[in-house]
Formats: structure tokens, C-alpha cells, sequence
């Protein structure tokens, strides 16, 4: 049976036709003046699928109010889904609201324009049909936006992470598991996740973006997270639905975020252990993310096979100072460094090394004597390849950056 607010009611005047016939004619240009508003009343936060809906809405309120009813279920959809979208991006709801009542006093706006000598008497209609619109619209978004903010605020996300400290802490996490409700895996592959580009917000957390989050329910077991400001810690079960790869999973993982956020990520990942051997895991992980941002990596996804070399050469020994104090005769020529760590990573192609530095190939050249000159080792025949390769990746380990002190 249909509800009193979509039960249709006597038919509208011809006033009210006449004035919403010039309403449609309209529509284009008035939705596309509310959308610069509306982007306003939401400080610059207006939800995309606010935007994208507005010819849509300007139409279906004036068939509403052509036909004396209120918005069908159907209807109300797009504008559900955007207030979910809107609670997931963190847009304070009075936002929304103010956003969608811009809407509503344009249309009566416009009407009221409309409504010119003989027209005008169809004008309390239309603000009485306005009204009533706005009131289901206001109590769509309002139950929308609210349930979704209770799921995003449930005890799921907090209880995964706290279980995924308990296991990074080397505790049993078996019983805090079944009070939670969760369950979890033999194994667990630990990520560690950084932004790889510059955040612009520093005030923008990963936590708030519950996209991101949402990526971690698929599968069972759960993918456990820790998210923090600029980062990231992901247990990924090491068999997911009966066997699925733990490392195709992990590499889907890392696109989709990378995608959410809208910003390269570097990623750094330890092959599965079981959950007793997991802090040395994550050391493990969060170390070689260290290393690879240290290196200069592009973004990407690296496993231990990718920075063996480096990842060696990166142990505090005795062999590590020994090389990384090979370049230490270069140490008062830092363009002598800068000149070697190009041509290396070129190839040893001394023409793109020359266009890199910006400078001529036989400056290049000459630069390349002097370090021959100073270490005792010529950087374009293998032993010097090895052993100066070696050494600023040993230095890289510590800390050093190219253009920067040793």
C-alpha cells in the first residue's frame, strides 16, 4: 500500500503547469549556477555525486510537482547514495543539507520568477509542493548519512586494528579474536605502506577515508590495518578464500589505495609467517620501506628479492663502514659524487649522464678521472662498478642523499 507522502493528490493548476513549463526551460543553465554554489555552501567538499545530480534533481522535483506527489523510492536513490558517499569522505552533514537546500530555494526561485501576473497564483502551490520535497529529501539524506556513519564508527575497524597490534606485539590474540567476532589466519604477510608523493593535506588522515578500509573486508580472513597519518601497517592472510595468492592480493591491495588516495604509494612487503613470528616480520617490512625510500626507489611494491644487494649492504658492520668510507676522498667534492651516482645509474653512458647533470660530455669525462684520481679505482671497469655501486648504496643506507652531507 503507498505511504501518505506518495499517494498522488488532486491534480496540480494550470498555473502551476504554466509557471514549471518555463521552470524546464530552465534547468540547464540554474543547475549549473547551483553547482558553483553548492560547491560554496560545502566549503569546497560538495560530493561528486551531488554534482553530477543536479540536472537530474531540477527534473525529477518538477515532474513530482506536476503530478502533486513526492520522490519514489527510485528516485531517491542517487541522492542515498550520495549522502553515503558524502558520510565516507568525512563532509559534515550540515554541509549536505545546506548544499541541498541551495537547491530547493533556487527552483522556488526560479518559479517565483516564473510566476508573473496571471501565474502567480500557482505560486503557493509550488512553494507548499517545495516544502514537501525538501522534507523527504532532508529525511533520505539525513538516514542515509547517519547509518552510514554508524557502520563507519562501529566496533569492526577499531577491533581489526587492535587485533592486528596484539599480533605485531608477538601476543596471542586468539581470545580477543573470538570476543571480536573475527577471525584469523595461519599466516599473515606483513605490508608496510607510505605515501610515495608529497601529502598536501597534512591534516588529512588515512583513517578518515573509509574507501580505503572497505578494501580490507574482501576475503576471509580479513586483511587487518593499521592506518596512521601517512601510512600504513597490512596484515594480508597469507591463503584468502581456499588459496587465493597472497601476493596477487597484496598487489591489488596496494593498486587500489594507491588509487583511493590519489597518490603514489610505496610499498614495502615480508613473505607469510606464521602470526608467533610476525614483529620480526614487520621489521622486516618496515625496514626494507626505509631502504627503498632511501634509495630513491620510484613508487612501487618491493620485496626482499628486489633490495637484496642494498638490503646487505645496509647491515651495520664493520664491511659496511669500510665501503660506505670509500667515497670518502670525495667527500669535498660533492659534485664528484653527484657525477659518479649519475653515471652509474646510467649506464655508465656518459652523453645521458652529461644531459642529467647538465653539463658537457667532457666534463663528464674529466670528473670521471678525478674520482679515478681520488679512490684508486676506475668507476667504468667492473672492479670500480662493484665497489663504488656498493659504497653509495652502503651510504644510501645510512642515511645519505645525493647534493647531500655524507
Amino acid at each position: 500500500m503507498p505511504s501518505e507522502d506518495n499517494r498522488r493528490r488532486s491534480v496540480p493548476s494550470a498555473a502551476v503547469g504554466a509557471i514549471l513549463d518555463r521552470f524546464d526551460a530552465r534547468i540547464d543553465p540554474v543547475a549549473r549556477g547551483r553547482v558553483v554554489d553548492g560547491r560554496s555552501a560545502a566549503s569546497g567538499s560538495a560530493p561528486e555525486s551531488l554534482r553530477q545530480n543536479t540536472h537530474r534533481f531540477m527534473r525529477i522535483a518538477s515532474r513530482a510537482i506536476r503530478e502533486n506527489r513526492t520522490f519514489t523510492a527510485a528516485e531517491l536513490r542517487p541522492i542515498r547514495e550520495g549522502a553515503v558517499h558524502a558520510a565516507e569522505d568525512g563532509i559534515p552533514l550540515a554541509a549536505l543539507l545546506r548544499s541541498w537546500f541551495r537547491f530547493g530555494r533556487a527552483m522556488f526561485d526560479e518559479c517565483r520568477v516564473a510566476a508573473a501576473g496571471e501565474r502567480s497564483a500557482g505560486l503557493v502551490e509550488i512553494g507548499t509542493a517545495v516544502l514537501r520535497l525538501q522534507e523527504v529529501l532532508t529525511r533520505a539524506v539525513v538516514d542515509a548519512y547517519e547509518s552510514e556513519r554508524a557502520a563507519l564508527d562501529g566496533d569492526e575497524k577499531p577491533s581489526k586494528e587492535l587485533l592486528a597490534r596484539i599480533l605485531l606485539a608477538g601476543q596471542d590474540a586468539e581470545s580477543a579474536a573470538g570476543w571480536c567476532g573475527i577471525e584469523l589466519a595461519d599466516e599473515y604477510s606483513v605490508v608496510a605502506l607510505a605515501r610515495g608523493g608529497t601529502q598536501r593535506d597534512p591534516t588529512v588522515r588515512w583513517a578518515a577515508d573509509s574507501r580505503i578500509a572497505r578494501r580490507f573486508d574482501r576475503g576471509s580472513p580479513p586483511v587487518l590495518a593499521i592506518l596512521e597519518a601517512d601510512g600504513a601497517t597490512l596484515l594480508v592472510p597469507g591463503k584468502i578464500d581456499g588459496g587465493a595468492g597472497w601476493y596477487e592480493r597484496v598487489v591489488e591491495l596496494v593498486d587500489s589505495i594507491e588509487a583511493v588516495v590519489g597518490d603514489f604509494v610505496t610499498a614495502a612487503v615480508a613473505d607469510p609467517v606464521g602470526r608467533a613470528w610476525l614483529p620480526d616480520s614487520s621489521a622486516l617490512a618496515a625496514e626494507l620501506l626505509l631502504l627503498a625510500r632511501r634509495l630513491g626507489r620510484p613508487p612501487g611494491l618491493y620485496r626482499l628479492e628486489d633490495l637484496a644487494l642494498p638490503f646487505q649492504l645496509s647491515r651495520p658492520t664493520a664491511g659496511q663502514q669500510y665501503l660506505a668510507d670509500r667515497l670518502r676522498p670525495l667527500d669535498p667534492y660533492p659534485e664528484l659524487v653527484e657525477t659518479l651516482d649519475a653515471f652509474l645509474h646510467h649506464d655508465l653512458d656518459r652523453s645521458r649522464t652529461a644531459r642529467v647533470l647538465e653539463v658537457h660530455p667532457n666534463t663528464v669525462n674529466n670528473r670521471l678521472g678525478r674520482i679515478r684520481e681520488l679512490v684508486g679505482v676506475d668507476p667504468s671497469c667492473y672492479e670500480g662498478i662493484m665497489a663504488l655501486g656498493s659504497a653509495l648504496d652502503a651510504r644510501r643506507a645510512q642515511g645519505w642523499r645525493p647534493g647531500g652531507a655524507p
